[in-house]
């Protein structure tokens, strides 16, 4: 008989190690980093940004006095009018340059060229203001209107400039006049505004100055509306006077970082 050698050795089975689950750890980590992040750098000394302004503004007036009892024949005068305005603007994509402030101020936008961006497009006006004489009066004073030969639509540039006016207030500077021309915009007097009349320079944004030099992309927008209302009557019951005026001027700049390696702060 042969003999009978030892019982071979059973392997002990251990159960596979998986390799998915670190992975799959990673991975949910990984998706678990706010999207934000990406847009976001380091914050530089100096960055050159892609920029595209756009410029709009709307207006509408209307108004109406009417003044009788001027004469025994039922003499009266009305001035009589309403009109309308629009602005669009948008510059093409402009190189701004933006630089770190000193001693803890605001960043400096577009430095350089202090061209800005220069917002292209188109300015339209229409409106009509006619004053009518009846009773008595009227034979010798025919109606008047003013005159509407600048009513219509052209073609407009505004150089946009951006700025810090305090550490986190941003406002617009613009010195173009594109509402020239012989159109009405309202009564030479009777409307009143409610504070200082309208301009585009006042319409400020509040905005951090760290998300310039730190954020690849962002955009800072601004808008206000202003508002003027007939002046209260001084003819007693032989004068009745009502008109308003809307005026609402809107911004936007929309910032894009440049790829191009810019200097780092040391």
């Amino acid at each position: 008989m042969w003999a009978r050698g030892p019982a071979p050795k059973m392997r002990r089975m251990l159960p596979k190690k998986n390799t998915a689950l670190p992975l799959l750890a990673v991975a949910a980590a990984v998706s678990l980093v706010p999207a934000s992040a990406d847009a976001r750098t380091k914050r530089l000394d100096e960055a050159v940004y892609t920029v595209i302004a756009r410029v709009t503004m709307d207006e509408s007036w209307n108004y109406d006095e009417n003044t009788t009892d001027l004469c025994l024949d039922g003499c009266s005068v009305e001035e009589k009018g309403s009109g309308s305005a629009h602005l669009s603007v948008r510059s093409k994509p402009t190189k701004w340059l933006v630089m770190r402030g000193v001693g803890g101020r605001p960043p400096q936008i577009d430095v350089g060229t202090g061209e800005g961006a220069q917002a292209v497009g188109v300015f339209s006006r229409a409106g009509d203001l006619t004053t009518t004489h009846a009773g008595k009066w009227a034979a010798a004073n025919p109606p008047e209107s003013l005159p509407t030969a600048g009513c219509g639509r052209r073609s407009v540039t505004v150089p946009f400039h951006l700025a810090f006016t305090d550490r986190t207030t941003l406002a617009p500077s613009v010195a173009a006049d594109f509402d020239g021309g012989d159109c009405p915009d309202g009564p030479s007097s009777g409307l009143t505004w409610k504070g200082d009349g309208p301009s585009l320079n006042d319409v400020t944004t509040t905005s951090s100055p760290t998300r310039f030099l730190s954020t690849r992309a962002f955009t800072v927008r601004g808008t206000k509306t202003w508002t003027a209302s007939a002046d209260p009557v001084t003819g007693g019951a032989h004068q009745t006077r009502s008109g308003t005026k809307t005026v609402t001027w809107s911004w936007e700049v929309t910032f894009n970082m440049d790829k191009k390696k810019p200097k780092r702060h040391r």
